[in-house]
């Protein structure tokens, strides 16, 4: 049994369990690594002699909620504020054309880069990447900002900060509230005790029942106090507590037709007993989405069956947080269960979480106590990440991150991927988009696209790069007592017949056979699917209307009157030496945004997306924004529509444009726009002095050339000089496992250029070769082409060139 489990499994009266919980005795600092941080390859430790201070999980804590961040950019870094929301919920930053957005995040400031989607964090993360520290040198540096003693080896240290200095007026903190105002844990109380009240039991067996949950089941060790009935008037719920290490973080409440989370951060889980009983060693750990989904698998696969190993359930209720994949980490480190079952439900969603839960959850971490009963963590090396995440409705997205040493290591990940994405096509169709979206010395970035239908795909995809840097993992561990790899099937998805297995239940209990359940839920997905069609048809619908109506205005635009009032505007627009605005909504350019995130806490902090439109409507846009909570995940859907003339004032494109093309960078955004029309618009918002030089990288596969001859790579390089493009240096190197040689030369030209068709011309003859490929970006060779009416249709070359990221 691991050591001091007893210590975190709550009695079943839950008003002990508000200081007890199932997670108490562990470290409070976040013990997974944010997506996106890279690990070096070598393995993460502590300092062989840290001091109390150096690994004090709450002293980062203390200082994400002293430190102002919008205070600590703008005099350490420079930054000016630009723009601030109502009530300070958001500031908007700029310095040297960057942007940055800060807002606030429960109780401290976290901030987004809209122009790259690993810069983004708390303070430690500004400082970390804008200083380039290591955590101890990022609490030395904070700690002097603080005007705190830096004695680091003084035992019981006590924070002494000097008074801070003025904050500028329009981004100064709000002063220190009145001791009558309710704290974010005075809150949290009162909410959960409304829900809970003093002495909660399970009065109410109702819900369970209609969800077709056995009384053996309800009434197994692993849930007693685990599940409650909650009274609000006259109508009575089932609860389920979330908890975290300081007690119930949260509360769900479900009954037929109703679902509801107490209005609090996610920052909990929901966690049985073992069902063995408490204080019995953990053999098992299986994740679900829901308690009930849970209870649900234990009634169908260890209810009742012999021989079955000791089982922790969890469950998330509903999407997952990156604070929730965190505690499950520290419930393996606890447990050290030999296996973990992700029971998430049989659809694209739960892919997507089982997907990210194999990247992000590792065997029991190392952990050594290093002060007051605090612990550190050693952490495995990541050389390939991914993250899965919906795109749009109909659509799942994984995006996969290589780091390497050198550019040929991320040529030959991008080979291998490339190749395992064609071995998946043959089984999905020409389902699966591949885009290659940032290529460095250090880092190779990819996203891929498939139809939820096929998400399978991805899972797959996912379960081989995993089982590749586990076996990679095997080879670089030094330390046979570090983190290394994983025991074969550590993590493996178990996937119900239907959609869930509650569902799965529904249906057993109706005394089904398993075949007929599985002819059940394949019509059941039909059912859902024509439901999605007879959604997708309305929405159309919409659109005809809401073009009928555009159509109707502009021939009611057509009368004497409006033509006349339209020359006058005109003539003043000349007058003025503006470009022609008239008003009409035919010259009118529309973009589309789609944004994705989580619901807001509380309806007074404004959502990622009403702040973008506030942003777009400054920029001189007419914004019109719909949003809705999608009820299966909780995620909020946002649609933009962005309405501009392209003839405006020249300054106003320029600024709307910059605006649309940092949001197109964030990873909460989707972007919809005609490439023609993006171009235009790109042309438009250059200022007069810019230059119109654009570049491309030409990259060449080709078997090693023999000992003192040329191969196609320096054929290639000759014949883009002679096309009148300015060529780089010809960086090549071999694989000495493959003998095949990957070479890289970046071109530019000039859009003014006399020879510009003969570029072209030239860049779309090097695309077809075999062997060579042409990056560069759409709106880049959409513009050439468009500027060179002669030359190849792009879209000819779409299976040969790809996009990189700005």
């Amino acid at each position: 049994m691991p050591p001091c489990a007893s210590s975190w499994l709550p009695t079943s009266s839950w008003s002990a369990s508000r200081s007890s919980s199932p997670l108490s005795g562990f470290d409070s600092r976040p013990g997974f690594r944010r997506r996106g941080w890279f690990v070096p390859i070598l393995f993460h430790s502590y300092a062989r002699n840290p001091s109390p201070r150096d690994n004090d999980p709450q002293e980062l804590d203390r200082f994400k909620q002293s430190i102002d961040l919008v205070d600590y950019a703008t005099r350490r870094h420079g930054y000016d504020v630009k723009k601030a929301g109502p009530r300070g919920h958001w500031h908007q930053l700029e310095k040297d054309g960057e942007m940055l957005i800060v807002s606030r995040k429960g109780d401290h400031q976290v901030y987004l880069n809209p122009g790259d989607d690993r810069d983004s964090g708390s303070i430690i993360d500004f400082v970390k990447t804008r200083e380039n520290q290591t955590l101890g040198q990022v609490r030395q540096t904070l700690r002097q900002y603080l005007g705190e003693s830096d004695q680091s080896t003084t035992p019981g240290w006590q924070a002494a900060p000097s008074p801070p200095l003025p904050a500028p007026a329009a981004y100064a903190p709000k002063a220190t509230e009145p001791a009558d105002v309710e704290t974010e844990a005075e809150r949290r109380a009162r909410l959960v005790a409304a829900v809970m009240g003093t002495h909660a039991a399970l009065t109410d067996r109702s819900y369970l029942h209609n969800r077709h949950l056995s009384n053996e089941t309800i009434d197994s060790p692993a849930f007693q106090g685990r599940v409650f009935t909650s009274q609000q008037g006259n109508f009575r719920n089932t609860a389920f507590p979330l908890y975290n290490e300081h007690g119930i973080a949260t509360v769900e409440q479900r009954n037929d037709d109703y679902k509801h989370l107490l209005q609090l951060p996610k920052t909990g889980v929901w966690v049985s007993h073992p069902t063995d009983g408490k204080d019995t060693a953990v053999q098992r750990l299986v994740v679900s989405e829901s308690p009930v989904d849970a209870m649900s698998y234990h009634q169908l696969h260890h209810q009742g069956a012999p021989g079955q190993p000791n089982t922790l359930y969890v469950a998330t209720s509903g999407t997952v947080t990156e604070r929730q994949v965190e505690l499950i980490q520290k419930l393996i480190d606890k447990q050290e269960p030999k296996e973990v079952v992700l029971a998430n439900d049989n659809d694209a969603a739960g892919r997507r979480f089982n997907m990210n839960y194999l990247n992000e959850l590792q065997t029991p971490r190392r952990a050594r106590e290093v002060s007051g009963g605090q612990v550190a963590y050693d952490e495995a090396p990541r050389p390939v990440e991914w993250h899965a995440t919906a795109a749009g409705k109909y659509h799942t997205a994984l995006r996969v991150e290589f780091h390497h040493a050198t550019r040929a290591e991320g040529t030959e990940h991008l080979s291998q991927l490339t190749e395992q994405v064609q071995q998946l096509r043959l089984q999905a169709g020409e389902n699966i988009g591949l885009e290659v979206q940032r290529a460095t010395r250090q880092e190779t970035v990819v996203r891929l696209v498939v139809p939820n239908a096929d998400s399978h795909s991805l899972e797959e995809l996912a379960r081989t790069l995993h089982d590749q840097r586990e076996t990679q993992r095997g080879q670089l561990e030094r330390d046979p007592q570090g983190p290394g790899r994983q025991p074969e099937n550590f993590l493996r998805a178990e996937y119900a017949i239907s959609k869930d297995f509650n569902r799965d239940l529904e249906l057993l209990s109706q005394g089904l056979s398993r075949e007929q359940v599985a002819q059940q839920a394949r019509a059941d997905e039909l059912a859902r699917e024509q439901q999605r069609q007879e959604r997708a048809r309305q929405e159309q619908e919409q659109r005809q209307q809401v073009q009928q109506r555009e159509t109707e205005r502009e021939q009611a635009a057509q009368s004497p009157e409006v033509q006349r009032r339209e020359a006058e505007q005109q003539r003043q627009a000349a007058a003025l030496g503006l470009a022609a605005v008239t008003g009409d909504p035919a010259l009118q350019r529309t973009v589309q945004l789609t944004v994705t995130e989580s619901t807001p806490a509380d309806e007074a902090t404004p959502s990622q997306a009403q702040q973008m439109r506030e942003l777009l409507r400054m920029a001189g846009a007419a914004v019109e924004l719909r949003a809705e909570t999608d009820p299966a995940s909780g995620q909020l859907r946002s649609e933009l529509d962005v309405r501009y003339h392209p003839h405006a004032t020249p300054g106003g494109v320029r600024q709307l444009s910059q605006t649309l093309d940092a949001l197109d960078k964030s990873p909460l955004v989707t972007l919809t726009e005609p490439a023609d029309e993006q171009a235009e618009r790109r042309r438009l918002a250059a200022p007069p002095e810019q230059s119109v030089t654009k570049t491309a990288i030409i990259r060449i596969d080709e078997p090693e050339p023999r000992a003192g001859a040329t191969g196609h790579a320096e054929a290639v390089a000759e014949q883009l000089r002679a096309g009148g493009l300015n060529t780089g240096s010809l960086r090549s190197a071999t694989d000495p496992a493959t003998h095949q040689r990957h070479s890289e030369i970046e071109v530019s030209y000039r859009l003014d250029q006399p020879n510009l068709a003969r570029v072209s011309a030239t860049l779309d003859e090097v695309a077809r070769q075999a062997g060579a490929q042409v990056h560069e970006h759409a709106s880049d060779r959409a513009e050439r082409h468009r500027l060179v009416p002669n030359s190849i249709n792009a879209n000819a070359l779409a299976g040969r060139t790809t996009e990189p990221e700005r």
